[in-house]
């Protein structure tokens, strides 16, 4: 998870929801907007995971994720992190690369 400071408030991730520059993948969309320290968000939606159980357990995992490519790059600006249904079909291992890749090409 990451700390309070670096997560969206409601106005932020509305705003960067709204405008921000979009990059797909076959089972992610990362959402961009610049900005000069880093702020991020994970959203897995019902479409993806029925049960609250195994979409919290992948938001977490995609929390994990964002927090370590946090920690290696120097990110700034406020990304949104958005699974697609087809996130559920492919290994734990795959989907960090395809995060690692999506946040590569802002």
């Amino acid at each position: 998870m990451l700390a309070k400071r670096k997560r969206l408030t409601k106005q932020a991730f509305d705003g960067a929801f709204k405008n921000g520059k979009r990059v797909h993948s076959p089972s992610l969309q990362l959402i961009y907007a610049p900005g000069d320290s880093f702020h991020g968000a994970v959203v897995v939606g019902k479409k993806v995971y029925k049960g609250a159980v195994q979409r919290n357990r992948l938001r977490r995992q995609l929390y994990g994720v964002v927090y370590r490519l946090s920690q290696k790059e120097t990110l700034a600006g406020t990304f949104i992190l958005v699974a697609k249904p087809g996130l559920k079909e492919i290994p734990s291992k795959q989907f960090m690369a395809e995060v690692g890749a999506l946040f590569g090409k802002c």
